[in-house]
């Protein structure tokens, strides 16, 4: 455990035990999946129905497995499953992501392991997942989800697994809302227009000399 320095709280964090059928190279492509109430397979892209608030709601509970997690992600990020060579091809993936990460990474840390030798290559594909995400999304998560009864979690309450977990469903919320059922020519058009109009704004605000109110606005390092 943490000790907490500014209370007389000791605020612990419950550490998975390791999960030995990840360390398995071929898990990530016969792990089960779909078997209990989390909509997921590893076949075709993702569906709406894979991208439901109640969806995201199961795996910030942990309803779901490591493997269901990281599976919807890949999907959508644009890996796709080969069944018959028990492979995930890269083929359909957002340019600058694929650059970085020609497989697919395990978001999560599928298995439980945290020393820094093992966990790091998770660690660093979870940074840049939540660095993908506009500022507008940061914090999607709670504001959709508190329909449903979620509040949040408690600082004692998060783990590695828990944080990653809420990280992964706060991307999948951004990219259904933004870039799901988009193909990329449509995306960058959208983004140019946004910029353009951005741009407009800007020009506007400095012509009636209005002065400009300093928001700051964590770098993104866009999938596309």
């Amino acid at each position: 455990f943490y000790q907490n320095k500014d209370t007389t709280d000791e605020v612990k964090r419950i550490i998975l035990d390791p999960y030995l059928p990840a360390l398995d190279p071929t898990y990530s492509a016969r792990g089960p999946i779909g078997e209990s109430n989390f909509l997921i397979t590893r076949l075709g892209p993702p569906t709406a129905d894979e991208l439901t608030n109640d969806q995201m709601l199961k795996i910030v509970k942990s309803q779901t497995t490591d493997l269901e997690v990281n599976t919807l992600v890949w999907k959508c990020m644009g890996y796709r499953f080969d069944p018959e060579k028990e492979i995930w091809s890269p083929d359909e993936v957002f340019p600058k992501w694929k650059e970085r990460f020609p497989d697919p990474p395990d978001f999560i840390g599928m298995r439980r392991v945290y020393s820094k030798d093992v966990d790091e290559p998770s660690l660093r594909s979870n940074q840049a997942l939540v660095r993908s995400i506009p500022a507008e999304f940061k914090q999607s998560l709670k504001p959709m989800l508190k329909p449903l009864g979620f509040m949040g979690f408690k600082l004692k309450e998060l783990t590695p697994n828990k944080t990653r977990r809420a990280q992964c469903a706060n991307w999948l919320i951004f990219y259904r809302e933004e870039l799901f059922g988009y193909t990329l020519e449509e995306l960058k058009e959208r983004r140019r227009l946004k910029k353009e109009a951005e741009d407009v704004a800007e020009a506007k605000r400095k012509e009636e000399g209005e002065e400009e109110e300093y928001v700051f606005k964590a770098p993104v390092k866009e999938v596309y």
